[in-house]
């Protein structure tokens, strides 16, 4: 009874403490500028739009022993850093943060969380998940069984945010894919348009943290054409497409590859704990019926 009695209080102790080092660590962040000299680092962060309507970002930052994400706000005096809100860390660092998540309790909730991937691109269960309290500026801890996927989106080049990724989510009843609305000529085919990505070389295994997949040409959805076309990418130090040239491929399918690729962002590659620049084959192939693995 003694060593239960022991076990329960070493167990409340530790508890306890866990709140309090969360507490203290969000009052490292809250408040301040993400400029602030002690919270910068020296390793990869990125920046997605969370609701253009308040012009709230979220920004992930890898700090070497966590990583995390803020959500940033304005602070209205014209500094383009603005203000920590709100912000929650991810201690185990083989712990990959999800962007793209569905809680189908808050289906039209902005949630994130985190996975442990290995590599793959299918839709994950989140290990830990927290929906954003938008009007508090606010992450909620949820324990509701959350759906991710790693489908990129960089919520600049149509306008959208993160609140219309996941209004659109919920319209769609998928759980595990944002899906944009299939073409009309789809309709009118037997077979589902499909398009497989392999990278080749250093970033195979790397997540992509923005872009999206190659759409399929209408045009040759009409005509039932498939293809792979082979291209030859360059990624600057800070993991942004430089260069994209096609290699060989049909026309049709070559263009649709180049205008998705360009768009795409990698953390940086880091050699000897400098980031350089990646040279590589990208091949994306246009499938009609059978299921494919992607892998951007």
């Amino acid at each position: 009874m003694n060593r239960l009695r022991s076990a329960a209080v070493l167990f409340g102790l530790l508890a306890v403490a866990g709140v309090a080092q969360a507490q203290d660590f969000k009052e490292r962040f809250v408040g301040k500028s993400p400029c602030a000299p002690d919270i910068q680092s020296e390793f990869s962060d990125f920046s997605l739009r969370l609701d253009k309507t308040q012009d709230l970002t979220l920004l992930y930052r890898d700090l070497s022993a966590v990583k995390v994400v803020m959500i940033i706000e304005p602070n209205g005096s014209g500094d383009h850093c603005g203000v920590v809100r709100d912000v929650v860390q991810i201690t185990r660092i083989a712990k990959d943060i999800e962007f793209r998540c569905f809680d189908p309790h808050a289906p039209t909730d902005v949630t994130i969380g985190t996975s442990i991937r290995k590599g793959s691109t299918k839709p994950v269960t989140a290990i830990d998940a927290w929906r954003i309290d938008l009007k508090e500026q606010k992450f909620i801890e949820t324990r509701d069984k959350v759906t991710c996927t790693a489908e990129g989106w960089d919520g600049e080049d149509d306008g959208s945010d993160l609140v219309d990724e996941a209004k659109k989510y919920a319209a769609h009843h998928k759980s595990g894919q944002f899906a944009s609305e299939p073409a009309a000529s789809t309709k009118d085919t037997q077979e589902t348009p499909l398009v497989q990505v392999t990278v080749e070389g250093e970033l195979r295994k790397a997540k992509l943290i923005e872009g999206v997949l190659p759409q399929y040409p209408e045009e040759a959805l009409k005509s039932r054409i498939k293809g792979t076309v082979e291209l030859h990418v360059v990624f600057e130090k800070r993991g942004t497409v430089r260069l994209v040239e096609v290699v060989s491929g049909h026309p049709l399918f070559a263009q649709a590859a180049v205008d998705a690729v360009r768009h795409w962002k990698y953390p940086p590659t880091m050699l000897n704990g400098k980031p350089v620049e990646v040279d590589t084959l990208v091949f994306v192939t246009f499938a009609l019926g059978g299921a494919l693995k992607t892998n951007p």
